[in-house]
């Protein structure tokens, strides 16, 4: 059996109808990088002005920061993956910080009330990093957002191809106007749609996509993406034919959040008897995590995971960013994760049978 790292496109909801629900004040962009350097340019920072980032990131989600000119400085997470207030307090006193990058890691929503009182209280703007937690965070009104802004990423969550959001929580600023251009072409968008049916019929069949061939092929992709140059393109755009169809349909939201939800239960309790630490073994009401968490306490189980036809994986694994990687000993609980840390899918394409099988691979482990 082979168990995909993400959920498959469901092809009689994007044949249904129904109204395009959105979120209260949001714009929509490709991708979540996309939102993310444009929600900093509508909050007034220049080329130049010092953002906060943790050191637990993915480099690909900050690289176009770094080609437009912001000057990127870094911060250590705790052990629960939050920040330090008196670490924050130090770096805001020593540099002009003028914006802080948050993460709600995994799906996980923290609670940032404190961050953000400090933060403003030195006249810095907040920007939530939902790009993990769109079945968590998206549906709640604008309101409700804590930081100045959010954004999202919902092809993290969803089957499509794009999906960058930002939603802005100050009246003081305004929304971007939706350019009449998509997200992605209609193209781009069917050959996703082609090349995940194809995914599917290959997985049924057996072929293991999480195999060392396949593992090198995306390496070397990966590679050539990170090497291309940044999209300073920073215009908002419509969402594509896909998204627009999961983002119509709120049982399919619902009862995504739901099977997830049973999904993590039944794993976490599982693996707890197994002898695994798990990252968190529960989740509040209203959470929905990205993936099962655990600890790879002997090294080497994301190999074994794949080698057995489950898509489980690191973050952000090889996207992590230089300057942390050649500074370990200022950064070392976010080298710790990154090493440490194993995201097993619990995603809603996924059924019981699927379940047992991931337990049954890790009781062998």
């Amino acid at each position: 059996m082979i168990i995909s790292a993400r959920p498959y496109p469901d092809i009689r909801l994007l044949s249904s109808r129904g109204d395009f629900l959105g979120a209260d004040g949001a714009s929509f962009y490709p991708l979540g990088r996309d939102a993310l350097l444009s929600g900093l340019i509508a909050l007034g920072l220049k080329k130049g002005d010092s953002v906060i980032i943790p050191a637990y990131m993915c480099d690909s989600t900050i690289r176009p920061l770094k080609a437009y000119g912001f000057n990127l400085v870094f911060i250590d997470i705790e052990k629960d993956l939050s920040l330090s207030f008196d670490k924050l307090k130090k770096v805001i006193e020593e540099s002009q910080i003028k914006a802080l990058l948050v993460v709600h890691y995994f799906g996980l929503t923290q609670n940032i009330d404190k961050v953000v009182e400090v933060c403003h209280e030195y006249g810095i703007k907040v920007v939530e990093d939902a790009s993990h937690s769109l079945l968590s965070q998206f549906m709640r009104d604008r309101g409700s957002i804590k930081g100045d802004i959010e954004i999202f990423s919902m092809r993290k969550s969803l089957p499509v191809v794009d999906g960058g959001v930002l939603r802005i929580n100050n009246n003081c600023y305004q929304s971007a106007v939706a350019s009449n251009s998509s997200c992605v072409s209609i193209i781009s968008d069917v050959k996703y749609l082609i090349l995940r049916l194809f995914e599917k019929i290959a997985t049924g069949l057996g072929v293991n996509i999480y195999g060392q061939l396949m593992n090198d092929i995306k390496t070397k992709l990966r590679s050539k993406a990170s090497n291309e140059a940044c999209n300073l393109d920073v215009e908002s755009c419509q969402v594509s034919w896909q998204l627009r169809k999961y983002l119509s349909n709120e049982k399919y939201l619902q009862d995504s959040g739901k099977a997830i939800v049973n999904h993590f239960n039944q794993l976490s309790l599982a693996l707890q008897k197994l002898g695994f630490r798990l990252l968190v073994d529960s989740v509040d009401k209203g959470v929905i995590p990205q993936a099962c968490v655990v600890y790879d306490d002997k090294g080497g189980l994301v190999d074994y995971l794949r080698l057995k036809g489950v898509g489980a994986w690191r973050w952000p694994d090889e996207e992590m960013p230089d300057e942390v990687i050649q500074h370990a000993d200022v950064y070392p609980n976010a080298i710790f994760f990154d090493k440490k840390l194993v995201l097993i899918p619990i995603h809603q394409s996924l059924g019981v049978k699927q379940i047992d099988y991931i337990i049954q691979v890790l009781s062998r482990w």
